[in-house]
Formats: C-alpha cells, sequence, structure tokens
C-alpha cells in the first residue's frame, strides 16, 4: 500500500520540483568541488579578505574572468612548470663531494687546476 504524504510533506516536494524546473529553465546546474581542506580553509580566508559572502560567487567571478582572458593566456596559465629531472640534496652534495676527494686521493692527477 502507498504511503500518504501530509500536507507539509507535498508543499516540500512541491517546492523542490518548482525549483528543479526554474533551474533547468535558466539553464543553472549543480556541481561538486573535491578539495584537500588546507585549500578549503585558505580560500575561506580569501573571501572574508575580499568581501565575498558566499563561495559561488566567488566560483562565478573566476569562470566569468577566465572566460574573459584571451585563448592564448588561458593556456600560458593552464602551464605548468615541469618538475626538474632530480634533485641534489645538500646532504648527497656533500657524499659526493666526500666520495671525489677520496677517488683522487686514490688516483692523483685529475685534478682541476684553476688559471691565477
Amino acid at each position: 500500500m502507498a504511503e500518504q504524504k501530509t500536507g507539509a510533506a507535498k508543499h516540500s516536494a512541491d517546492y523542490r520540483a518548482r525549483e528543479k524546473a526554474k533551474a533547468e529553465k535558466l539553464g543553472i546546474e549543480d556541481i561538486t568541488i573535491t578539495m584537500p581542506g588546507g585549500i578549503k580553509k585558505a580560500l575561506t580566508a580569501e573571501l572574508k579578505r575580499h568581501g565575498y559572502k558566499q563561495v559561488q560567487e566567488l566560483w562565478q567571478d573566476l569562470a566569468l574572468s577566465w572566460i574573459a582572458q584571451d585563448p592564448e593566456e588561458r593556456a600560458r596559465r593552464l602551464e605548468r612548470p615541469g618538475a626538474p629531472a632530480f634533485y641534489i640534496s645538500p646532504k648527497l652534495a656533500r657524499q659526493f663531494e666526500a666520495a671525489s676527494r677520496a677517488d683522487l686521493r686514490r688516483d692523483p692527477g685529475d685534478e682541476i687546476s684553476y688559471p691565477d
């Protein structure tokens, strides 16, 4: 047997249907963005700093300013700097220096002499 809805439940369902129809008519859709907590915290601070009341305002302004840019500028901003192929830490540099000096002691004559 189907469960009967109360007056409040019918009203809520009607309201949701009207809001959904209005959003479809206006071409509005919801999106979900998943982000780390640290970024969300920084974003919240920026919202307050720049006077935004809702995060939706910020996202809309960001999207509109992105769209207004030239395609070349958008492409430039999307470029990510390449990561270096390797990183030489100070510890690794010291180990290399010590190994080089030990090698030179074993086989002298390969030293680099700089002019005076």
